[in-house]
């Protein structure tokens, strides 16, 4: 199956909710639509189930502050065929932004929706655990990974600053010095 068949397969079956869509001509061939987040749920099943797309790769957001949006993106391959399809799905930014999980579908969705609900703050409906994974208690409802993401007053980054790196200190921490190791350790 090529990328056009997949495409065409998609715009048959819903019309009504891919807006745009193109595929990338060079292998791996990646078919790349916007969807509406309605229906991402009939569409991800209708890949799996039909087109043998069983490989749910990963979820992501992308942040357009300027545009009023959120875009979640999820990659989806499959072992039959060689074309991997890329779905966005725009999610408004308001003050409750979500769209439907899609664990019922690829029971590992889970992670990624976790992830993406932690780090942009986008809700998952119907998702059937969505804790915590990587930020602390005092960090929850920060939403790091949006653009207008400030970090906490007085929080200052900075690289550790060794003898021969001096610009990577961004504020004045005293810390001191350090050497390069002299030795490095890696897993045999």
């Amino acid at each position: 199956m090529d990328g056009e068949t997949v495409l065409d397969s998609l715009k048959a079956q819903f019309p009504d909710a891919i807006t745009q869509s193109e595929i990338d001509p060079k292998p791996p061939y990646i078919v790349c639509a916007n969807v509406s987040r309605d229906r991402i749920v009939d569409i991800c099943s209708y890949l799996k189930d039909e087109l043998q797309f069983d490989r749910l790769s990963g979820i992501t957001s992308v942040d357009f502050p300027d545009a009023n949006k959120f875009e979640v993106v999820y990659f989806i391959a499959s072992y039959e065929h060689s074309v991997i399809v890329k779905l966005n799905a725009d999610v408004p930014r308001d003050d409750n932004p979500s769209i439907d999980t899609v664990t019922a579908v690829w029971w590992h969705a889970n992670w990624y929706e976790r992830e993406v609900h932690e780090m942009m703050g986008i809700y998952f409906n119907g998702h059937p655990e969505m804790t915590v994974l990587v930020l602390g208690d005092d960090m929850m409802g920060d939403w790091p990974l949006r653009k207008d993401y400030e970090m906490y007053p007085g929080r200052v980054d900075a690289k550790y600053p060794y003898e021969d790196d001096n610009v990577s200190i961004v504020g004045e921490w005293p810390l001191e010095k350090k050497p390069w190791p002299a030795k490095r350790y890696y897993l045999e």
